[in-house]
């Protein structure tokens, strides 16, 4: 069962409207005052990617990919390459990954640290260039929260099951509640990612201990931290997976 035909009215100039208020949002940001919390270094930050690491390396397991070997991959949002390079450290050959992403800087940098074989592309995810059917894994992370147009975000979703392969799975993780301190981003609910792939079999958990907590909390106890991120009202974030459901002939 493929997602139900909604109507969705944006055009070109919608799409390029959306893609040119990303760009603005991206460029004021002030990335030098904010490096240092993303840095391994922050023990924080490093408690959250360790702990996403082994919530997706079981996904993945649970799969059947504990071999990422023949698995064709496609990063939409990939930024820098940060899941690209956790995806070759995990197995994946890099001749079978493709990323995509709308800021050239981003795309430069990606391609800068990423090993021969990866394909990158500056360009629009709402509107692939790739043939039906194309991938096995498609991830997205933190894409959808940046798209506050709701039908450029319908869009995007459709072109990701589109190129989708029939027991290929969508690697979702993504904010699920809005940053007060952020207006360029939005929170996506479990509701609006069924409504985005309606007619898919989609799983959800919430993760990610909210980021404020987990770095006041990490530097003193790392168990603590595992505590409070047991709690899911106090997590930010869905992490899951979205598939094509199976037709019935």
């Amino acid at each position: 069962m493929e997602l139900s035909q909604k109507k969705c009215t944006t055009d070109a100039a919608d799409l390029e409207r959306e893609a040119a208020r990303i760009r603005d949002a991206y460029a004021r940001r002030t990335t030098g005052s904010c490096a240092g919390l993303y840095s391994f270094f922050n023990r924080g930050n490093l408690f959250m990617l360790q702990e996403r690491e082994r919530r997706v390396l079981s996904i993945l397991e649970r799969a059947g990919w504990s071999s990422l070997q023949a698995v064709r991959i496609l990063d939409v949002g990939c930024g820098a390459g940060f899941w690209i390079r956790d995806l070759i450290r995990w197995g994946a050959d890099p001749r079978h990954i493709t990323g995509v992403d709308l800021l050239e800087q981003r795309v430069e940098e990606a391609r800068c640290l990423s090993p021969e074989g990866v394909a990158i592309h500056c360009r629009n995810a709402a509107a692939l260039e790739f043939p039906d059917e194309s991938f096995d894994l498609i991830i997205q992370s933190t894409v959808f929260t940046s798209i506050l147009n709701r039908d450029v975000q319908l869009l995007l979703a459709r072109e990701m099951v589109r190129v989708l392969r029939p027991n290929g799975l969508i690697l979702w993780y993504d904010f699920h509640m809005n940053n007060p301190r952020n207006p360029d981003v939005r929170g996506v609910t479990s509701r609006e990612i069924h409504r985005l792939f309606e007619g898919c079999t989609i799983e959800l958990s919430r993760m990610t201990l909210a980021p404020p907590l987990t770095r006041m909390l990490a530097p003193f106890s790392w168990f603590a931290c595992q505590l409070f991120s047991a709690v899911p009202w106090l997590c930010t974030h869905y992490l899951g997976t979205i598939r094509k459901s199976v037709r019935h002939e």
